[in-house]
């Protein structure tokens, strides 16, 4: 079984979604990226565009 993380989308007033996902791509200002579950941590600044979960 693939490990899971917990995806929240989250906007001022409320929380829009909350799942488990495999894998979630991020765009980044240095590129776009993918979270998994187990690896290391990271810190990144995002810029606008599509999250895939």
């Amino acid at each position: 079984m693939v490990d899971k993380v917990t995806f929240e989308l989250v906007s001022p007033e409320r929380l829009l979604m909350s799942i488990q996902a495999a894998m979630v791509v991020v765009p980044g200002v240095e590129g776009d990226f993918g979270v998994l579950a187990g690896h290391a941590p990271f810190m990144s600044t995002v810029r606008p565009g599509v999250v895939s979960v």
